[in-house]
Formats: C-alpha cells, sequence, structure tokens
C-alpha cells in the first residue's frame, strides 16, 4: 500500500446505493490521512483528523440508521448494535488518544482493528441492508 495507507478503495467491497460506496470512501479517505499522520508523528493533525474522522462517523450511522428505520430493515437493531459498538470504540480511542497521546494504541486500532472491522462490516451488514433498501426504491 502506498502512502501509509491502511486500505486502498478498491478494497472496500462496492455495495447496491453509490451514495453508501461514496460515504465509505470518503471515511476510507480520512483514515488513511490519519495513518499518515501518525506515520508523520504530526500530532496536531493527528488530533484534527480523528475529530473529524469521529464527526463523519457519526452523521454516517446516522444516515444509514435514518434509512434502516424509513424502510423497516428488518435486521435493523442488530445492524444499528454494530454501529453503537463500533462508535464506542472509536469514541474510547479518540479520547484516548487526546488524553495520552499514545501513538502505538492509535496507531493500532488505524491500521489493524478498524480496517479488519470496516471491510467485514462493509460486506455483511452494509451489503444486505444497501440491497433491501435498493429494492424498495
Amino acid at each position: 500500500m502506498e502512502n501509509n495507507s491502511v486500505l486502498e478503495p478498491e478494497q472496500i467491497p462496492k455495495v447496491a446505493m453509490d451514495a453508501m460506496n461514496d460515504v465509505h470512501r470518503d471515511e476510507l479517505d480520512i483514515v488513511n490521512n490519519v495513518s499518515a499522520a501518525i506515520a508523520a508523528n504530526n500530532l496536531e493533525k493527528i488530533t484534527q483528523l480523528c475529530e473529524q474522522w469521529l464527526e463523519h462517523t457519526k452523521a454516517h450511522f446516522n444516515r444509514e440508521n435514518t434509512m434502516m428505520e424509513q424502510y423497516d430493515f428488518p435486521a435493523y437493531h442488530c445492524h444499528h448494535g454494530e454501529h453503537v459498538e463500533a462508535l464506542h470504540g472509536l469514541e474510547s480511542v479518540i479520547s484516548d488518544w487526546k488524553d495520552k497521546h499514545n501513538l502505538e494504541a492509535l496507531s493500532v486500532y488505524v491500521r489493524d482493528v478498524w480496517p479488519k472491522w470496516y471491510v467485514t462490516h462493509i460486506s455483511t451488514m452494509d451489503t444486505v441492508t444497501s440491497a433491501f433498501i435498493k429494492s424498495r426504491l
């Protein structure tokens, strides 16, 4: 991977809805920028990007949760539960970063934990959700 990227765009599964694919790609761009800032040891940039990442993720999950409710998605509680858990993990990691500036802990989350979760979540939850919603549009 180039430029300290945690994932390349082509490694993210595509789902049935282009708007969701765009949001996924935008989030990947932010996370890849966090990874680059970690590699550069740019603490100020890391903090700024982590705040951007958190806000993007909250908006991303809120949009998906709203769509799932609007279209009465049968597995809403399961998918929403993953969002709650993932958001809690991200908030915890970012809070820890702001308190302790532990570069290693943040790096492990950004480069190991998050990419695995992200690809799995998109491959499973988002793929099924987007197909369900698209079939009702």
